[in-house]
């Protein structure tokens, strides 16, 4: 059985781009996410979700709901999703809530302030994200994701 990869971005364990996705030729390197502004080598296991007909979409985002889908619903119970504290975000699906230990303060910035790594407006994750402990003095491998510090 392999290692279920967490994203060093965004946390996400989720190989599965949202239906609503611009599409992003992911064989051609050196294109950037209109999204997220990852690099296509950066996302080499992910693949394009099948079309969606008559799915709620986010009211914010106007991108497809992965609230709804009944598969990420059971994907953030699984074990490992727990270790990692997943929740379901409605745009990028199954995700962690804490933050990595090298994302930048987005406290005191206003709800239309855009987050410098995802492009996501900070109102997005008000109250939904939490910052990762201190790992200044950190080596090896983080026990939850499998990630190398920075």
């Amino acid at each position: 059985m392999s290692a279920t990869l967490a994203c060093p971005v965004v946390g996400t364990t989720n190989s599965t781009l949202p239906p609503s996705h611009p599409n992003v030729d992911l064989s051609k390197p050196g294109q950037t996410c209109p999204v997220v502004g990852a690099k296509t080598e950066h996302h080499g296991n992910l693949h394009k979700h099948p079309s969606v007909h008559d799915n709620p979409t986010t009211p914010s985002t106007g991108s497809s709901d992965a609230q709804a889908c009944p598969v990420l619903k059971s994907v953030v119970n699984e074990t490992k999703s727990q270790e990692m504290d997943d929740k379901v975000c409605p745009v990028v699906g199954p995700v962690t809530t804490v933050l990595p230990p090298d994302h930048p303060n987005t406290l005191g910035k206003g709800d239309e302030a855009e987050c410098p790594v995802t492009k996501a407006k900070v109102g997005h994750h008000k109250d939904k994200v939490v910052g990762h402990p201190a790992v200044n003095a950190a080596s090896g491998v983080c026990p939850v994701t499998g990630v190398h510090p920075a």
